[in-house]
């Protein structure tokens, strides 16, 4: 490691922080020590792993398929008011207050309405300027001649129809439409109940669709996607082993119609196919697809026909001119996707992303500090073990060992002004090395320690 300058940045970190196994013997707490390394290691080794889970995740949560959208209730009210009954003007007499002009007519109004109510509180600001209107992709109201409205047919007033102008807009967005509402009134003359038909289409955000009576009981719902139908399918050949092993294959037939078409892949049994994804339908698949075997390629065709157009809600309400209103009377929860937001689903994942990535930066900083402590305490454990094993050695035989520690201390001499003293064959071979590895580290240590490296 340089500076800018060419000098060496000096390191006051120690490089080698192994303990040898003499120390092991006279230690018996270092065992823990060393249970300690080999967990870590497992630690270090399943970090690791997770860290590559950690990415996959992140990339998969990036998709806009993988992020949950809003939900909440779209709660509908139908209800009624009347204006200038004849009971309203009766009651007005009796309590002595004025009544309204005689020629006013009796009305009364028929009002449709609704109100977003979020399932996540904390959201609640964001969808607050949504309307009735921004929910719905049509709305129609039916009033049903009777005996006391027998013109209604005729003035072909009695059909009230509503249609979102948005609808060709592929990036549809709630809060969009410039003709929003949040309900909408019918209002006419009469003194009688009539009865209404009303129906609600409710726009879709998702690539939920429809399927057929069939196809719902198989997969147990009356809305999923096209890839939830053949998942829950390949999941259904293979837990009844419904794959066939054979060579001979007929490519799967356009359904029409709900035909058997059974005949037809039998004669073109000729054409042959090794694609491993080939199965024999029993006779729940066959009353679904209509073929006896089927590969999975062609299963996307298959299903084509139990998917249906989504249906809108029908209601059926009676106006009821003996009330003053009817608010509360008839009221719908209906369950509502909203589309994902995207650049404020990704600036959460990021958000998100920073803190964890914050976290462990902090962590790391305190481990490498614990690191840095474990270092210095087994620096100075060597250091205790080194002055321990010179001065049992001196107090044995102190004469011996003055004379071994002048011998060692002229062989460093040697070492540190040059290389004589070794024999060039000998210092060639492996063995060497092996016999001497005690001697050649200490070389080493020294040789660092002197600056000559």
């Amino acid at each position: 490691m340089f500076q800018r300058n060419g000098f060496p940045v000096i390191s006051y970190s120690p490089t080698d922080i192994t303990i040898p196994q003499s120390i092991y013997d006279k230690i018996p707490n270092l065992e823990e020590y060393k249970k300690l390394k080999e967990a870590e290691k497992k630690i270090d080794l399943l970090i690791s792993r997770k860290a590559l889970d950690f990415q996959a995740i992140q990339q998969k949560t990036i998709h806009p398929f993988e992020i949950k959208p809003s939900t909440g209730l779209l709660r509908v009210f139908v209800y009624n008011t009347c204006e200038n009954q004849p009971w309203q003007k009766q009651l007005l007499q009796q309590q002595g207050k004025p009544l309204p002009d005689p020629t006013t007519e009796s009305t009364w109004t028929l009002r449709v309405e609704g109100k977003f109510i979020n399932d996540n509180k904390a959201d609640i600001a964001d969808f607050n300027d949504l309307k009735f209107s921004s929910f719905l992709s049509a709305i129609s109201i039916d009033l049903l001649p009777n005996e006391h409205y027998p013109n209604l047919q005729e003035s072909q007033t009695n059909i009230i129809e509503w249609r979102d102008d948005d609808l060709n807009n592929v990036n549809r967005n709630p809060t969009g439409s410039n003709s929003s509402f949040d309900g909408m009134d019918v209002k006419r003359s009469g003194i009688f109940n009539i009865k209404v038909k009303i129906a609600l289409l409710v726009k879709s955000y998702t690539s939920k669709i429809r399927v057929s009576d069939e196809m719902s009981q198989f997969i147990g719902k009356l809305e999923c996607t096209q890839q939830e139908v053949m998942y829950t399918i390949w999941n259904y050949v293979l837990w009844h082993k419904l794959f066939k092993d054979t060579d001979q294959y007929a490519p799967a037939a356009t359904v029409d119609n709900g035909a058997d078409l059974s005949n037809t892949m039998s004669d073109k049994s000729a054409n042959t196919n090794d694609d491993p994804t080939l199965a024999q339908a029993d006779n729940t698949l066959f009353n679904l697809l209509k073929v006896r075997e089927f590969t999975f390629k062609d299963l996307y065709r298959l299903i084509q026909p139990h998917f249906r157009p989504r249906e809108p809600i029908m209601l059926d309400y009676e106006v009821d001119t003996r009330k003053s209103t009817t608010l509360g009377d008839l009221v719908l929860d209906i369950p509502i996707e909203l589309p994902v937001n995207l650049s404020k689903a990704q600036k959460e994942l990021l958000d998100l992303n920073k803190s964890a990535f914050e976290n462990l930066s902090q962590h790391d900083s305190a481990i490498e500090k614990l690191n840095q402590k474990i270092s210095l305490a087994i620096i100075a454990l060597r250091n205790a073990n080194s002055r321990e094993i010179f001065y049992d050695e001196l107090s044995k035989d102190p004469v011996g060992f003055i004379e071994k520690w002048v011998e060692s201390q002229s062989e460093t001499l040697k070492a540190l002004k040059s290389d004589e003293g070794y024999d060039e064959e000998t210092v060639r071979r492996a063995q060497y090395f092996i016999d001497n590895e005690d001697l050649i580290k200490e070389k080493i240590d020294l040789l660092f320690g002197s600056s000559k490296f």
